[in-house]
């Protein structure tokens, strides 16, 4: 017979091809998590972004420049051409209003 100069190949076990597979799951799925996490602390950042951070009230008959977080129900919120509206509002009048 033919000899054979050096030792066969060891066969790879399968569990080794099934480790693999799963450790490959584990990262695709790890860094598709934290880029859905980067991608929606982003979007919550520019919602944070649309809202102004003042608004122009009347409170007892005053005009008064407040931050937009102080807002409560009741307030008079004055808005002009071009002002980001600060909250869910009513419109009590206007004049030429367009939305």
């Amino acid at each position: 017979g033919q000899g054979h100069l050096g030792t066969s190949p060891s066969p790879v076990p399968p569990q080794l091809y099934l480790a693999i597979a799963l450790i490959a799951v584990v990262v695709v799925t790890g860094c598709f998590g934290y880029y859905q996490e980067f991608k929606s602390t982003n979007i919550i950042a520019s919602f944070k972004n649309l809202v102004p951070q003042q608004a122009t009230v009347v409170r007892d008959g005053a005009k008064q420049q407040i931050n937009a977080n102080e807002l409560v129900v009741g307030d008079l919120v004055e808005i002009k051409g071009g002002d980001r509206v600060p909250a869910d509002i009513r419109v009590l009048s206007a004049q030429g209003c367009k939305v």
